[in-house]
């Protein structure tokens, strides 16, 4: 089921001279939208181990600090469980750049309201996760509509390096945000982290600003949201491949991907260590997770891509159980570094798949129940594993995680021909 040609070549600009050299940021729309999200996301990457932190500062204990994570996970997971079916729907049918502004906004707004909240020492928990739902909801909306809004900006050559680069862009910023956000947090406390972040959002309204409009595809059938809603869940299972994909990571989402939320506590609960260490511990899985995105983006990835899926999951697994063995900063630093490349090498191979194997007026749709595994599940993920932390320990948690992907990839990589086929 190839991606559709005609559809493409109609909706994305020509290919620049200058592809052969820089690939996807040959593309000044792509260049735009790539460096509003660099300076977004190094905000965002703050945020995270600030927030992180403030939550479990406001535990009494280890295990109930794994307990809030897990809790601020569940409220996130919500929204997006909700809303991303709507979003994927809504970017198929509107000009994306509106999209784009309100979600901005959205995301923007709440960290403002959570720097405001902790600057005046009235932070609660529960206010914590209200502040956190807003963020998911506008999350829900941002995320497939600036994947599906990729393809129409760069040529079907460049979609992979383009994805990677997108991976790129938020997980460089994985490696100075956290370490940025240790050592204010460390010096200052977690206030400015919070106003950064909200700062940060300006940068993609300006380059969506600048933008050309990128309205729905002419020609297309528009009936009820709700039946567009229902199509792409039709389309979605009537492709194996596709539906292998999104099983796989969705399995990958609850039971792997957590362990970047629940990084606060493991740095404090089983390391011993403060906001330093966690900075550390964060900088650490963003390298890792760098080094995956650099290989999706640059490496010419070709043939064997659907092995390459089952082959990272598998390594992700590994990784995990080791991570949860580790005691020391330097050792956990390690794991968490290949921890990362394996799970990003893996998501950017599902998207680069999803991406090239479904139609383009289903994109938006396709990549929203994308969207709703990695920002929905995931967050239902980490209350999963922080409520077993938190009746046993992070590392235990982890270690069956680990264990439990191992065995989901070796049973899939058997069993799922078609998914281990594709190119």
């Amino acid at each position: 089921m190839p991606v559709d040609a005609t559809l493409d070549s109609a909706t994305v600009q020509s290919t620049p001279p200058l592809r052969s050299r820089f690939g996807a940021l040959a593309y000044r729309e792509f260049r735009l939208l790539w460096s509003g999200l660099v300076i977004s996301n190094t905000g965002s990457w703050m945020q995270y181990l600030a927030q992180g932190w403030l939550v479990v500062e406001l535990a009494s204990s280890a295990s109930q600090g794994a307990l809030y994570l897990g809790l601020v996970g569940l409220v996130r997971a919500v929204p997006v469980l909700l809303l991303s079916g709507v979003a994927g729907t809504l970017a198929d049918r509107m000009d994306r750049r509106r999209i784009l502004v309100v979600a901005q906004c959205v995301m923007g707004g709440s960290a403002l309201v959570l720097g405001l909240l902790t600057q005046f020492g009235v932070v609660r928990i529960w206010e914590v996760m209200i502040v956190a739902a807003f963020s998911s909801a506008g999350a829900a909306f941002d995320a497939p509509t600036r994947q599906s809004l990729v393809p129409l900006i760069v040529h079907k050559r460049d979609l992979m390096n383009a994805i990677g680069l997108n991976s790129a862009a938020f997980n460089g910023p994985a490696i100075i945000g956290p370490a940025l956000a240790g050592v204010l947090v460390a010096s200052i406390g977690v206030v400015p982290c919070f106003y950064i972040n909200a700062a940060s959002y300006v940068a993609v309204l300006i380059a969506v600003a600048m933008m050309s409009p990128k309205p729905p595809i002419e020609g297309v059938h528009r009936p009820g949201i709700w039946h567009e809603m229902l199509a792409g869940i039709r389309y979605m299972r009537s492709s194996t491949p596709l539906m292998g994909i999104m099983v796989l990571s969705t399995i990958v989402a609850i039971v792997a991907r957590p362990y970047i939320q629940l990084l606060p506590a493991f740095a404090k609960g089983v390391i011993g260590g403060g906001p330093g260490t966690l900075g550390i511990l964060g900088s650490a899985a963003g390298a890792g997770a760098l080094m995956g995105s650099i290989i999706t983006a640059f490496i010419g990835l070709k043939r064997h891509r659907g092995r390459v899926l089952i082959g990272a999951a598998f390594g992700g697994g590994l990784a995990l159980a080791l991570f949860a063995s580790t005691r020391t900063e330097l050792a956990a630093s390690i794991a968490l570094i290949l921890l990362g490349s394996t799970i990003m090498l893996f998501m950017g191979m599902a998207n680069t798949l999803l991406q090239t194997y479904t139609r383009i007026d289903m994109r938006g749709r396709v990549m929203a129940l994308y969207t709703m595994t990695f920002l929905g599940l995931m967050p239902l993920g980490t209350w999963v594993l922080g409520s077993v932390a938190s009746v046993s320990s992070l590392p235990v948690a982890f270690t069956f995680a680990g264990a439990g992907i191992v065995v989901v990839a070796l049973v899939w990589g058997y069993r799922a021909v078609e998914l281990r086929a594709l190119d």
